[in-house]
């Protein structure tokens, strides 16, 4: 029974490690040897005038910095001037529409007691529109000053989030874009 009970526990959590909300892609220079980056410094941002308040918020920028600061330092990366690569990011937030197939449905009911029936007929497709959070992170060749890798990470971004909800956003999508860096 212990045996079929840690089974079952065992898939629960299988299924919920694989429900992320963050979906990520990375690219890269195939050429470059990897292992042999330990330190970095930050490349200044290009950080276009925008309108949106959502992306010029400096409380933000400072909260991505220090994410990436930390999961830099958990994989043995260290900050310094004497580095072999560069460090950028770009925060963009997008807004998306969704739709679903056309569809019909048709339907009927009788009342009891002589009361009235009705008859219902439904055609159309639900459109949701949502916005997107994208977040790309960029290493640079310190030498050449030469794009080697990009990793790419978006998820739904909520309408009026709390300084909590910026933070976990933040946090999940610098975890899931540099869990692929240094590439294997």
């Amino acid at each position: 029974m212990k045996k079929l009970c840690l089974i079952g526990i065992s898939l629960v959590l299988l299924i919920l490690s694989g429900c992320s909300k963050v979906q990520v892609s990375q690219d890269y220079n195939t050429g470059m040897q990897f292992p042999e980056l330990k330190s970095y410094s930050w490349k200044q941002p290009k950080f276009s005038e925008n309108a949106d308040a959502r992306i010029n918020n400096p409380l933000l920028h400072k909260r991505f910095r220090e994410t990436i600061d930390r999961v830099m330092a958990q994989k043995g990366f260290v900050q310094s001037q004497n580095n072999d690569f560069l460090v950028t990011y770009d925060f963009s937030i997008r807004t998306k529409i969704q739709s679903s197939p056309v569809s019909t449905g048709f339907g009927f009911g009788v009342g009891s007691y002589r009361r009235f029936g009705g008859i219902g007929f439904d055609t159309g497709a639900d459109i949701r529109q949502y916005d997107m959070a994208i977040l790309v992170i960029d290493i640079y060749d310190n030498t050449s000053n030469t794009l080697i890798w990009r990793g790419t990470g978006s998820e739904i971004y909520g309408s009026h989030p709390s300084p909590e909800d910026n933070v976990a956003m933040v946090n999940r999508l610098v975890e899931a874009i540099l869990a692929q860096f240094p590439p294997k």
